[in-house]
């Protein structure tokens, strides 16, 4: 009897262990033509070719709130808007320039599809607030206006700009940061043969109440191959890109900002993808404290550390925030969660949590999982 006991405990705590270990699938895949391989930790070294084609890992944790600002364009070629209906675009008539509001519309797919955010409009922000303005103006229906004060804030920033920008050249210094020495002319939108672009990404993340740049990556993709497969990236008609990203997603700079933009999330993830969910409190009393974190960010029993900031240290030369000191004020936690924020009841509280406090989970964050080594698909 105690020999069966023992190897169904044992068989449990195996299985207990498979499980866990399978639970967390890897950050995201190259797809090739017959399988997928994971992604390693760095993947400066991984050839462009190979984040073109991306899927990303299952995730079903906390999501960060995230604005994406308006793409900017620092590089020598010019920039061009696509229709404002993002109808269908001859992309090779406008091959020398830089589509910008066609690269924020890839950038806030790509984020979409990690399923590890929270997308808040930036972007067309002005024109979300018009409408609530409308409504409030009192020339439509009160019950069909769009309210004020809902608007979500963003936790984070991103800012992509466009550093570099070379399309149908050929011949390189054999350098990945090397610049692209001769360019090739086009030919009613077209060159035969091998042709290869080339693109320069800045990846900005941007803490939105501080405005400090946390973090910054530049990003070099070259696509030296003009007969690639393309089919992972999954652009879905909410884009509504119609014939520009089917002209542009075939042009090897249209397929070097696919994998530069691929590469930039990446990074984000690996910067904010693990945090442990952050907020402040709304409102609160003796029993019952609101915080603004609500569903796919916090759930019930989770716990959380309440952190009061002291008095904000400006310093007197550049009018900059210094920060100030933190009085840890000890533990609440959820009881309840709704779509846009959360009740939580005091625990171990060392004085009265008030309005603005700062909220942290206690719960470690999923650790992001990579593979341990790299081996490019078929």
């Amino acid at each position: 009897m105690k020999d069966r006991t023992g190897a169904a405990t044992a068989a449990s705590i195996a299985l207990l262990f498979v499980t866990n270990a399978c639970w967390a699938d890897f950050v995201d895949y190259s797809v090739g033509k017959k399988d997928r391989v994971p992604l390693p930790e760095r993947i400066e070294d991984v050839e462009t070719k190979h984040l073109l084609n991306i899927e990303w890992g299952d995730y079903a944790g906390p999501k960060s709130r995230l604005g994406v600002l308006k793409v900017d364009n620092t590089s020598a070629s010019s920039t061009f808007t696509i229709s404002s209906s993002m109808g269908d675009v001859d992309y090779s008539s406008a091959a020398v320039g830089v589509p910008v509001n066609g690269i924020e519309a890839i950038v806030i797919d790509a984020l979409a599809r990690t399923n590890r955010f929270r997308l808040v409009e930036r972007t067309e922000l002005s024109s979300v607030l018009g409408e609530q303005d409308l409504a409030t103006s009192g020339r439509i229906a009160t019950p069909s206006g769009a309210q004020t004060g809902n608007v979500l804030g963003a936790q984070y920033l991103v800012q992509v700009v466009v550093t570099d920008y070379e399309a149908n050249t050929s011949g390189t210094d054999g350098a990945v940061g090397g610049l692209l020495r001769s360019k090739v002319p086009l030919l009613g939108g077209i060159k035969a043969g091998k042709s290869t672009g080339r693109v320069g990404l800045n990846f900005r993340l941007i803490d939105a109440e501080t405005s400090e740049i946390t973090f910054t990556k530049q990003i070099e993709a070259i696509i030296n191959e003009s007969n690639l497969g393309f089919g992972g990236i999954g652009f879905g008609s909410d884009l509504a890109l119609g014939g520009f990203m089917s002209s542009y997603s075939k042009t090897p700079v249209g397929q070097a900002v696919i994998a530069g933009i691929n590469q930039g999330v990446f990074e984000l993830i690996a910067q904010i993808g693990a945090k442990p969910p952050e907020g402040s409190i709304v409102k609160a009393d003796s029993s019952e404290i609101y915080v603004n974190l609500g569903l796919g960010v916090v759930e019930t029993g989770d716990r959380m550390r309440v952190k009061r900031m002291g008095e904000e240290l400006i310093d007197p030369d550049t009018g900059i925030s210094l920060g100030g000191s933190i009085t840890d004020l000890g533990e609440i936690e959820i009881t309840q969660v709704q779509e846009k924020f959360s009740i939580a009841k005091p625990v171990s509280l060392n004085g009265s949590a008030g309005r603005g406090d700062k909220v942290v989970a206690t719960k470690v964050a999923e650790p992001l999982e990579f593979a341990p080594s790299w081996k490019a698909p078929k």
